[in-house]
């Protein structure tokens, strides 16, 4: 069903604050692009991406800073959506973004945690 973690988003108020924590006590490398809202951690094929402003406003308004999204892989995100329907949980139509289809399963079946099911075309 699901064949690999993608990314972790981490919401926060201050970017520039978060990116100096996690490359000061972590010894990550942090690569932020221009004035964006957000910086991203590369771990293997796997990411952390520190987000702030509009597109996270919400989830720190709603449960402060800190996790805002989980995001996977899989290769059929039909087949996860309609396994996921018959077991009653809430889902979001499909988007589709650039080369990926994307579903959104509901925080309230997923512990609070926004969920993001993606696969490739």
């Amino acid at each position: 069903m699901i064949k690999r973690f993608d990314r972790l988003d981490i919401a926060t108020s201050d970017l520039a604050g978060a990116v100096l924590i996690y490359e000061k006590n972590f010894d990550f490398t942090v690569q932020r692009a221009g004035n964006s809202d957000e910086a991203a951690i590369e771990l293997g094929d796997t990411q952390i991406r520190l987000r702030t402003g509009a597109p996270v406003a919400d989830v720190i308004s709603s449960s402060g800073e800190g996790l805002a999204a989980i995001w996977l892989e899989t290769d059929d995100v039909y087949k996860v959506a309609e396994k996921l329907k018959n077991a009653n949980i809430a889902l979001s139509p499909i988007r589709v973004e650039a080369n990926r289809r994307i579903l959104a399963v509901n925080p309230a079946s997923a512990n609070m945690v926004q969920l993001f099911i993606f696969d490739r075309f």
